[in-house]
């Protein structure tokens, strides 16, 4: 035993043959951002080789040359991409749209810890279109696609480029004030410089092509960056940065067919954040009457059969910087639980070896989750004093344990205590084991937030002061190799686990999965990658009475013109919900994505066969069917239009009648003047709910915090409670403006 302890906490590093670059400093006077990479701004620099096609093909020669050159000054870090193509596809994006990387890009990895606990991202096209994200150790497969980035960063840098008559240049002036690194005058970086770009040699498909070598055989990708950069004598910062912002908004409502609008007072908020660096790696934030708002919609998600509630992605920029120690299985923590706080603050500090992150807020307006086995509950409470504290142990790149601390305090005796540790170990090259476990106390308001009978355990779903504890863990021991990749799982969650600042929407579970995956890279003509693969999913509640049961089988392939194609066959030997029993039923589930032309993306799936009519009084067998589909058509290089439809029907088995039949059609259409301005309007119409809104909105975003925002809502409906108009009219509408700027010290 104490050798197998001994193994996991000294695993060997992920080790890749590195090589040093020692860069060349140089005066400030010598770069100027204009798109054109000069002589003086590439002589005496350094360069990196972008040699390894990673896609379709596996660390093979890429069709075209890429050239990196690489200096630094006393405050930031210079490179400059010489891209030879025989054709380039850009087009003009707003900051961190999904839409650049469909564009010809240069991008920039760095890992300036040196220890893989992420991966800096910072991207850019010809025009200066930016996006930026930070990439962590994931255990995600979804479906085989989890990569593990995520664009919530927002590093401060400058980019532009230009066409050429070889292809295109692009530069980036990185500060270093902008970005996280360790201490001292004295900087060593590994990082990886990549770039994407149609291959039309290859049939269309997307290739790219990296400066370092993939190791398939390798669970670690955050360790291969094969480079590192060396930069002496810099000059440390530290950022005093103050975010004052002053926004408006007015109301208005139409009760019956008849009325005029009638418009409410105009609401006016204002407020101040403040970023202050105590050190390089310790920073403090803090915020007063923050303002949490997203101006753009989220995708409406279809619900009207999902027996949980449904969460979105978080859009706020508060919670941007340090979001990424929160990569848990269990979700645990969940950012927009804090929903409409008055005051927040933040401390973020990185060391060599070890990360802290310390998040205070009083929120006005408290989500409230209880989540059972087969459902979860939820309401809006009133005010409550949140407190999370995580804090990571880096032991080499292989090997980190942390733990959190969660509270949230309700007005009363009320309250929700959250603790638990985790860990994460890459050893033996393929192996990588991770582990997760939580503890939490509760005392639950006297409240009329949830209105249900229903109970869990002992305890009754209503918001009545019980009191209460229980427990969650998670475990995952992961093999990858070249050709074949594999993972066990098992979750235990106890009947009456919580965790008020998260979003655990089912407990009473003890689930079982095995997954095993065949992957292949044959890069022909036809055929550039398969992946065959299978899974097991088996679950009991505490009980140990056996709620589910069923084996799923994948196939997808990489074909001509970026074309992937997906197919999910599920076969259920036993499933239930409430009182409901199923057994020995199908559906499957198929996906394709297309980019038939360099100005076009298609993504379609279609889901069909047998599902649960969850929210039926007697849940009930139907017949499903699904259709999702989205096109995205750049008119030029300055006009989008993406417009996209959700079909969704559960028909009986024994009528011709229907659970439910619907659709949700969404149009996009943008306009980039430039890189920073752009006027977009989005409509959408819900057959469920049979209403409609259009939001259009101005948006000017020079840098990733100065914002100027001018826009509204206008929600339609045909049905008010006097008359059923002929045609839909404005129920409600909102005009909104805010501008936010950014002042540096």
């Amino acid at each position: 035993m104490q050798r197998v302890l001994f193994i996991l906490l000294t695993s060997a590093y992920c080790f890749s043959q590195q090589t040093i670059v020692e860069l060349n400093k140089a005066p400030e006077s010598d770069f100027i951002l204009d798109g054109i990479i000069s002589e003086p701004e590439i002589d005496n620099a350094k360069t990196i080789d972008i040699v390894y096609e990673h896609e379709p093909g596996y660390n093979t020669a890429p069709s075209y040359e890429t050239k990196t050159y690489l200096k630094y000054t006393d405050t930031y870090l210079y490179i400059g991409f010489r891209a030879y193509r025989d054709e380039v596809k850009a087009d003009i994006h707003p900051r961190d749209n999904f839409s650049l990387f469909e564009d010809d890009f240069a991008n920039i990895h760095l890992d300036t810890y040196g220890d893989a606990r992420n991966n800096i991202g910072l991207t850019a096209n010809l025009f200066g279109s930016q996006a930026d994200g930070i990439r962590i150790d994931t255990n995600d497969w979804s479906m085989g696609s989890g990569s593990g980035w995520s664009l919530d960063a927002n590093f401060d840098y400058q980019s532009l480029g230009r066409y050429t008559d070889f292809g295109y240049e692009v530069e980036f002036i990185i500060p270093f004030s902008s970005i996280p690194f360790p201490n001292g005058k004295t900087q060593r970086w590994k990082i990886k410089l990549s770039t994407n770009y149609r291959d039309n040699t290859k049939q269309g498909v997307t290739a790219r092509v990296y400066s370092s070598k993939l190791d398939r055989d390798n669970t670690c990708v955050l360790c291969q960056n094969n480079h590192t950069i060396v930069m002496t004598d810099i000059k440390v910062d530290k950022v005093f940065n103050l975010l004052p912002y002053v926004g408006a908004n007015i109301v208005g409502t139409r009760e019956k067919y008849y009325d005029r609008v009638n418009y409410e007072t105009p609401d006016v908020n204002y407020g101040l954040g403040v970023n202050l660096d105590l050190s390089k790696n310790l920073s403090l934030e803090g915020t007063i009457n923050p303002d949490f708002s997203q101006v753009e919609a989220d995708v409406t998600k279809i619900d009207i059969n999902s027996p949980t509630a449904i969460n979105y992605p978080e859009k706020r920029p508060f919670f941007n910087r340090g979001i990424d120690l929160f990569n848990y299985s269990l979700d645990v923590f969940y950012t927009r639980s804090i929903n409409n706080p008055s005051f927040a603050s933040k401390i973020l500090n990185q060391g060599k070896k070890s990360r802290l992150y310390i998040l205070s807020a009083v929120d006005k307006d408290s989500p409230y989750l209880v989540p059972t086995h087969y459902e979860s509950f939820s309401g809006v409470g009133g005010r409550s004093f949140n407190n999370v504290i995580r804090y990571e142990h880096l032991i080499n790149q292989n090997t980190r344990f942390g733990g959190l601390i969660s509270n949230r305090l309700y007005e009363g005796d009320a309250y929700g205590n959250l603790i638990g540790i985790n860990g994460l170990i890459n050893f033996n090259r393929s192996w990588k084991l991770r582990l997760e476990y939580f503890k939490n106390s509760n005392q639950e308001p006297i409240a009329d937030w949830i209105d249900s009978d229903k109970t869990f355990s002992n305890y009754s779903v209503k918001l009545d002061g019980e009191k209460f504890s229980g427990h969650a863990f998670y475990s995952e021991l992961r093999r990858e190799t070249l050709n074949w990749r594999s993972f066990v799982r098992y979750t235990n969650i106890s009947p009456t686990f919580r965790s008020d600042l998260g979003f655990i929407t089912q407990n009473d579970v003890k689930k079982y999965e095995i997954w095993h995956g065949y992957y292949s890279f044959p890069d022909t003509q036809l055929l550039k990658n398969y992946r065959l693969s299978a899974k097991y999913d088996r679950e009991y509640n505490y009980d140990n009475s056996l709620k589910m049961s069923a084996i799923q089988a994948y196939f997808t392939f990489l074909t001509i013109y970026n074309t992937n194609v997906f197919y999910n066959y599920e076969y259920d030997f036993y499933n239930s919900h409430l009182m409901s029993e199923f057994k020995d039923y199908v559906n499957h589930y198929s996906r394709l994505s297309s980019r038939p032309f360099e100005f076009m993306d298609i993504r379609m799936s279609y889901a069909w066969g047998k599902d649960i009519a969850y929210r039926e009084a007697i849940p009930q067998l139907g017949i499903r069917s699904n259709l999702d589909f989205q096109m995205a058509v750049n008119i030029n290089n300055n006009l989008r239009v993406t417009p996209s439809i959700n079909f969704e029907k559960l028909k009986k088995i024994d009528s011709n009648e229907y659970f439910f039949d619907g659709y949700i059609a969404r149009l996009d259409l943008r306009y980039q003047f430039n890189t920073a301005l752009n006027f977009r309007v989005i409509s959408e119409y819900n057959e469920f709910t049979d209403k409609f809104f259009v939001q259009p909105l101005i948006s000017w975003r020079p840098n990733p915090d100065t914002i100027f925002y001018f826009g509204g809502n206008q929600n339609y409906v045909d049905e008010f409670i006097d008359y059923n108009s002929p045609n839909y009219m404005v129920n409600k509408t909102q005009l909104f403006l805010k501008f936010q700027y950014l002042i540096k010290s």
